[in-house]
This record gives C-alpha cells, structure tokens and sequence, in this order.
C-alpha cells in the first residue's frame, strides 16, 4: 500500500487518481504493441517490449513521487507533455477511436490531485498536442475535434470543481481535529492538574503538622502522619503512571492465549475480594474456546479493572451477583462482565471512557480510558449497556483473526 500512497496517507478520490495514472499506462503500452504488431515473440529483438517496460518504469518512479504536494514540480510537467505527445502520436497513427478516449486522463488526473490552474495547463497541452499530430497526420476533421476537446475541457473543469469542495471539506475536517486535539490537551491538562493538587496540599499540611508535633516529641503522632504522607505520594506516583499508559500506552505484545484461562486466573485473583464484599461469582465459560493471538497481562488488566468497577457499584446492592461470561463466533471472542449493581443512565455511559471522568470519589478518571486504548490497540472494542438499579454490562470484543 505504501507504493500507491507515494508515502503519506491519502483519501479515496485521490487513491482513485493512481488507479487512473495505471490504466493511463497499460493503454499507453498497449498502443505501442499495437502499432508495432509484431509477427512473433523474438525476446532479443522485439523492442516493444523493451519500450514498455522502460515506459512502465520511468512512469511508476514518477508516480510514486508525484501529487505529494499542492502543486506538480517541473519535472513532472514535462514528462507529463512528453507522455502526451507520444499518446498523441500514436493515437492519430491507429485511427481507433475508442482508444483515443484514453488521452483524457491525463487532465483528470491534475483535476484530481491540483488546484484549477493546473487542469487547465494540462488540457491546453492535451488541446496542442492533439491538434499538432493532427494536423502533422493531415486527418483534421473540425466537427470531431471540437467535441472530442469540448469533452476533454469540461470533465476536467468538472472534476476539479468536486474536488475543490472535497479539498475544502479535507481542511476543515484537519482544523476540527486540531481544535478538537488541543480541547483535549487542555482538559488532560486541567485534570492532572486538579488530581496531583490534592494529595500535595495535604502533603503540605501534614508536613506543616509534623514539624509543629516534633516539638513535642510525640511519635505516634509523626508516625500517623507519615503513614499518611507515604500514601498521598503513592497517590500521585499512582496517577503519573495511569496517565503515562493513557498517553503513552505500551505496545501489546501479542502471543497465542485462551481468554477461558485467562477467566479462570482473574476469578480466582479476585474471589476473596468478592467474599469480604458478600458478592457471588458466577464463571460461564465457552466449550472449545478458540486460543487467539492477544497480550495476556494488558487483557487481564482490561477484565481485573472493569470488576473493580462492578464491585464498587454493588456496594449497596441488596443482590450482589457477578458474571463473567465467555463467547465467540467465526469472527470474534466475546468477554462479558454483568453486575447487578447501581446502573449508570445515558449520560454517564458516553462519558466512562473519557479521561478524568469519574463518579468515585477518590478515582483519577483514567482507568477505564486505558482500558479503551489497550481493547483498541487489539483491534477489538468495548461495548456498554446499562439500567439505572439494575446493573451494567461491559462487553469486550476482540478479534479471533488478529
């Protein structure tokens, strides 16, 4: 794909314009073939076939650097009108007339790729190089010619004008997501900030009481408040490395796993924790699981943090019931983890995934973007259904076929 992108991404109409410059080409080559018509396959000495695998070559080079700019460089101008006028020549010289249809591509291609300026260049060079061989062939016949470069003219006037609009659209989509990036910035920005400044003022309190209490000499009382300390650093050491995995998250390294086991290990992880808080876990596991290629750490990391989350929403639940669920199909492995917690309404649902949302009083907002990024970085996706004081389902989608 990187050859026909000519190294920087491109949208579909401008893929097209490639597509074009091929079949461009291969008419050109068959037009040499044609007008050679050789006899019998001489390898040594038939030409034509040397001919076009230097045209062919020449061409892919000029290809594969042309249209990464707003404008054609010189170079390509001229090969562009040396193409032209052998496409021309030739054309005149088979007298076929739906072939010479082919010498329009050439002002499509520029409507395509450039500004109006250089369709009309390219089909004034198409208009003169049409016009000197015909005229150098003496077969100038004014009624087909007048409609065969009216045709020429208008659809690359008419391309170029779509892809003005289409070029418009391109730079306002690219302003949008900038404004929409550096929203984003500001708002991870204003988060951290508002995250790392708690834990330092109560830091700067307690060291404040510290030195107040070491003039009494009471080590019991420092003790506390270094115990206290120590955890508001962990605190923000907590939320630097969660935010350093949202940003920055780590490449999966995939390997072959059975998600059943990787079930089988999170449930066994967390099942005195589900006992100390009186929730029942229930384990329902697909028969014949297929093993699929996935990073066992990061997916059991996703799992182990949306059971967290359950957990916490059935604390006041009088039904405290746990499902971990394993399906698939031809295409996808599916693990599901329902509660029967407090629910979440729609709002809350298009927000979970946001960085620094969060309903819980001393959360950090990027648990669950983290889990986004990792199941996205897998190709996968997370789905999420819920009803306010019946409970949540999270739903991870990961590809069989990685």
């Amino acid at each position: 794909m990187r050859f026909f992108k000519g190294g920087y991404s491109l949208n579909r109409i401008r893929q097209f314009s490639f597509v074009v410059e091929y079949v461009y080409l291969a008419f050109i080559c068959i037009l040499i073939i044609k007008k050679e018509q050789p006899e019998g396959f001489d390898f040594g000495l038939y030409s034509p076939l040397i001919v076009n695998i230097s045209i062919a070559l020449i061409y892919s080079i000029i290809l594969y650097y042309s249209g990464r700019d707003t404008k054609p460089s010189k170079a390509e101008v001229i090969f562009r009108l040396l193409y032209l006028y052998m496409a021309a020549k030739l054309m005149v010289e088979t007298q076929n007339p739906s072939i010479q249809i082919i010498i329009a591509l050439p002002t499509v291609i520029m409507a395509l790729r450039y500004s109006m300026f250089y369709t009309v260049l390219t089909a004034f060079m198409t208009t003169s190089v049409i016009l000197i061989n015909q005229g150098m062939g003496k077969r100038f016949e004014f009624d087909y010619m007048f409609i065969y470069l009216s045709f020429i003219w208008v659809i690359g006037l008419l391309v170029n004008s779509s892809m003005e609009l289409e070029r418009q659209m391109q730079v306002e989509k690219q302003k949008l997501q900038e404004r929409e990036k550096l929203a984003a910035i500001g708002q991870m920005a204003a988060g951290i900030a508002h995250e790392v400044r708690n834990p330092l003022t109560t830091i700067k309190g307690l060291v404040q009481l510290l030195y107040k209490y070491q003039l009494m000499k009471d080590k019991m009382v420092m003790q506390n408040y270094l115990e206290l300390i120590d955890q508001e650093i962990e605190r923000v050491d907590s939320l630097l490395k969660d935010f350093l995995q949202f940003a920055k998250p780590v490449k999966p390294k995939l390997t072959m796993h059975n998600i059943n086991r990787t079930m089988e290990d999170i449930s066994i992880l967390l099942e005195a924790h589900c006992m100390s808080n009186n929730i029942r876990i229930d384990l329902i596991l697909a028969p014949d699981m297929p093993n699929i290629l996935c990073d066992y750490d990061q997916i059991k990391q996703v799992v182990v943090n949306i059971v967290l989350n359950s957990i916490d929403a059935m604390q006041g639940s009088k039904v405290k019931i746990l499902k971990l669920i394993t399906e698939y199909d031809q295409n996808n492995v599916y693990i599901k983890v329902e509660d029967t917690g407090s629910g979440m309404t729609g709002e809350q649902m298009q927000k979970i995934f946001n960085p620094f949302y969060t309903t819980k009083e001393n959360g950090t907002g990027l648990g669950l973007s983290v889990c986004y990024s990792i199941i996205e970085n897998h190709h996968g996706k997370i789905n999420v259904s819920s009803q306010l004081d019946k409970g949540t389902e999270f739903e991870i989608v990961l590809p069989r076929f990685n």
